[in-house]
């Protein structure tokens, strides 16, 4: 790796990543030059070594020769803060000569000796010690790193005007998030690559790590207008390559290709693949080595964590997507399967190039049309709404503290460990083990209602069934998020070692608070939550901003969105470091409390209460008695309520979370009902939609009665289709994404597992992550794959059954019989 450290740079540099150069034995970070749009390697002058803490003394550690020999170098007494026991503490710091030293191989020091702290990869230990933030600005002074915060004096103006009432450690806090959140933000050069691999055997699936089979072509997709395809060449229609959007180069050996492909992408500082880390960087590494590529041309690193690049950036941006905190919270749901088609649709409104032959068939145009159409989703996926997805990365390394590639690679549960890391060594606390803290708080009390939890959850208020005119949804803003934050929920300050504090109890539960110390987590949270409802989520809205500016706040109101709704949940996980289960209880306690109470005070003044749950109260009532409601919930329960929707009318079934309304803005909202999924066949689908237009036009009770002769009618014309199968094999093919590879399923066999089954029995190559498109047929398995399904086998009365599932959700409250529609098929039906 290149030592490039500058000694004085007076321009601004954007740090992006940490590493361990091994060759060295030195911590490295990397930094975007904005001007060069090139990444400067910062090559560790201080001197850090790996480390971690015992409580044994300097003396008793010195005297077992077994540290020497694992690499331990030095031992120094430190004094730490035991947040458990709310007192100091004297441990010792054990100095390795390496990060395996201390733990990931054999006989490490962690295997030797009861240790704290030894099992942060060494890159964030020194992040944390150098009190390091990705995604922030630097500029480079006397051979260190002076951080280019936001403006003092505009902050202390921001932070005075709307959070004065605040106590002066939150305060403290608000100011130092704001300080970060509101530095510059970098532009990146970035470029996305796809590959395409062709295997001379049809029934194998191409190996990164074996690499047998030629990279036939590689797609690249600038920020900068690059739009490049490099091909082998091969006699498949090379003469078809003209008048295409985009470069075609063709190469007459794959070593040739593979070159330029890695002198394309080292002079980009960000690489973006989608799920490049287990195969487009690793291939192309293992590939080159069998063709021959010198080791120095070949810029990819494949280790445990995935693929990076020896001085760029990789992203992968299929790890990202599959995070399910940003499918919900930061893209709003837009896609459901973690396919690149589905993201792409789901985000763009468009997918992946199709094609109606193996890729093996293609002449190189189709297959350069095809692969190009990859590289392009991907970097449309990055670069959209003005690079929304890289400035959102941006800010959560900020919140984190991770770098770029890992947030990418690690869920949100991953980037609060990290936080929450960080801060307890800014701080001086020592960072507790998981059984440290289940030796005393392993303690729940509230029995759960849904099989495998250990406590209880959300409040579900059960619907009133039919339609229900002028219902107004009230949710509590960011209800635990300010459980956190009002209650000081933290692992310490639940169930605290003080005897004077066992009289603040949590409401349902046998848990106390801490009275005399704020928690960390709730410290960290709160602030977070008062910048986003305070600042960012009203500034995102202003009409008054320009449209850039309000992008901005829209990209940080996203990240702190996701990051705060996970903020409680994560203390309920087993696999959490910090786990603690009387924190994670007693938000979902308080939670409950709080909910409940409203709806008590709301049935008080009289408002009828159709549907709860969680966070959400649908109410039948006028604006003044929901103004009444928002103002006692503010007074008393310290939460804010919030106007969410106002609907024209919603529909509800006697299942709970089902239900469809139509809002005062004419928009349609379907939840939870069968035929608005999307593995539901088209055919499905649009008889759902035909019906759901039907009911955008209903305005007032009278218009109900007309309402429904026309979804008699329409339900009946879709039945009559169905009937004398006036359909295509794709208006009735399910579509259900592979969670893994078809023969790791063992104890049960889904019909998409099935139909995967006998495409591979034809030779098709199938594995996790593929769609499965399928038909419901008559026999034995009562399933075919869309490929090989014939339209006479289709098993119409299946159809029939869901058709009728789909639309008795809805039906039953609209006073509509489905078997009147479809008359007497029956003797069971006459009788």
């Amino acid at each position: 790796m290149s030592t490039d450290t500058p000694r004085d740079q007076p321009r601004k540099l954007f740090l992006l990543s940490a590493g361990y150069n091994g060759t060295s034995g030195k911590a490295y970070l990397k930094l975007l030059d904005p001007r060069r749009q090139e990444i400067v390697i910062w090559n560790d002058p201080t001197g850090h070594q790996p480390f971690c803490y015992s409580r044994e003394s300097v003396e008793k550690l010195k005297q077992d020769e077994r540290l020497t020999q694992a690499g331990a170098i030095g031992f120094l007494r430190e004094s730490k803060f035991d947040l458990m026991e709310d007192k100091p503490i004297e441990v010792t710091k054990i100095v390795a000569s390496d990060p395996l030293a201390v733990g990931g191989r054999a006989g490490s020091i962690r295997e030797l000796v009861e240790a704290w702290e030894a099992d942060i990869p060494y890159h964030l230990n020194y992040i944390y010690d150098r009190g390091l933030v990705c995604g922030m600005p630097y500029r480079v002074q006397r051979n260190d790193l002076i951080p280019l915060v936001a403006d003092r004096k505009r902050i202390d103006s921001i932070v005075e005007e709307l959070f004065a009432k605040e106590p002066d450690e939150e305060r403290r806090e608000i100011r130092n998030w704001m300080l970060l959140l509101e530095a510059d933000q970098p532009e990146i050069k970035h470029v996305s690559l796809d590959i395409e691999v062709v295997s001379p055997v049809s029934t194998r699936v191409p190996s990164p790590g074996r690499a047998e089979d030629p990279v036939v072509s590689v797609a690249l997709r600038g920020s900068d207008g690059l739009k490049k395809v490099l091909m082998l060449k091969r006699d498949l229609g090379g003469e078809l390559l003209s008048g295409l959007p985009f470069t075609v180069q063709l190469y007459e050996n794959e070593k040739d290709l593979l070159k330029e492909t890695f002198n394309t992408i080292e002079s980009y500082p960000i690489v973006a693949t989608f799920n490049g880390d287990d195969f487009d960087l690793p291939y192309l590494r293992n590939r080159a080595e069998r063709v021959g590529v010198e080791r120095s041309a070949v810029p990819v690193l494949v280790g445990r964590q995935g693929a990076s690049l020896k001085r760029g950036i990789h992203l992968d941006l299929y790890r990202l997507f599959f995070n399910k905190s940003m499918q919900i919270y930061a893209f709003n749901n837009a896609y459901r399967e973690n396919t690149l088609e589905a993201v792409g649709q789901g985000i763009l409104g468009r997918g992946k190039v199709e094609i109606e032959k193996p890729i093996a068939q293609l002449n190189l145009r189709e297959l350069a049309c095809y692969n190009f159409g990859d590289a392009e989703l991907v970097h449309s996926l990055l670069s959209y709404h003005n690079d929304l997805v890289l400035r959102l990365l941006v800010v959560l390394c900020r919140i984190s503290k991770l770098t770029i590639e890992d947030v990418c690679r690690q869920g949100v549960s991953g980037w609060i460990k990290n936080l929450l890391f960080y801060e307890h060594r800014a701080r001086g606390y020592l960072i507790p083990r998981s059984e440290d803290i289940l030796k005393v708080k392993d303690v729940t009390s509230t029995k759960a209602i849904i099989e495998g939890k250990k406590y209880r959850g959300a409040i579900v208020v059960k619907p009133v069934p039919g339609m229900h005119f002028d219902v107004t949804v009230l949710d509590f803003a960011s209800l635990y998020p300010s459980a956190l934050k009002e209650w000081n929920l933290s692992y310490e300050t639940v169930r605290c070692p003080h005897l004077d504090c066992r009289g603040n109890r949590v409401p349902e539960t046998s848990h106390w608070i801490c009275t005399k110390r704020k928690g960390l987590q709730s410290l960290l949270v709160g602030s977070l939550r008062n910048i986003r409802v305070a600042w960012y989520k009203p500034k995102s809205s202003d009409e008054h901003l320009p449209e850039e500016t309000r992008t901005w706040y829209s990209v940080v109101q996203r990240a702190l969105k996701v990051f705060l709704n996970a903020s409680y949940g994560v203390f309920g996980a087993r696999i959490f470091p910090l786990y603690c289960p009387p924190v994670a209880e007693s938000t979902a306690a308080i939670g409950r409390h709080a909910f409940s109470r409203a709806i008590e005070k709301a049935r008080e003044l009289g408002v009828k209460v159709i549907y709860g749950d969680t966070d959400s109260i649908f109410l039948e009532t006028d604006k003044n008695l929901v103004r009444m409601l928002i103002d006692w919930a503010a007074r008393n329960l310290r939460l804010d309520l919030e106007i969410d929707k106002v609907y024209r009318y919603v529909v509800f079934s006697t299942r709970k979370k089902n239900y469809l309304g139509v809002t005062t803005s004419n928009v349609v909202d379907v939840k939870g009902l069968t035929g608005k999924k999307r593995h539901v066949p088209i055919f499905i689908k649009k008889a759902f939609d035909d019906m759901v237009e039907k009911l955008r036009n209903v305005r007032t009770p009278e218009d109900l009665a007309e309402a429904r002769r026309e979804i008699e009618d329409v339900l009946r014309d879709w039945y009559h289709k169905l009937n004398h199968r006036e359909f295509s094999l794709e208006d009735v093919s399910f579509h259900v994404m592979m969670s893994r590879a078809p023969e790791r399923y063992v104890k049960t066999t889904p019909q998409h597992v099935k139909a995967a089954r006998k495409l591979r029995d034809q030779g098709l190559s199938v594995s996790a992550g593929d769609i499965i498109s399928f038909v419901k047929t008559r026999g034995r398995e009562g399933v075919q794959p869309l490929q090989l399904a014939r339209k006479e086998d289709v098993d119409v009365d299946k159809y029939m059954e869901y058709l009728e599932s789909t639309f008795d959700q809805v039906l039953d409250t609209l006073g509509i019989n489905f078997k009147s529609i479809k008359g007497i098929s029956s003797l069971e039906d006459f009788f």
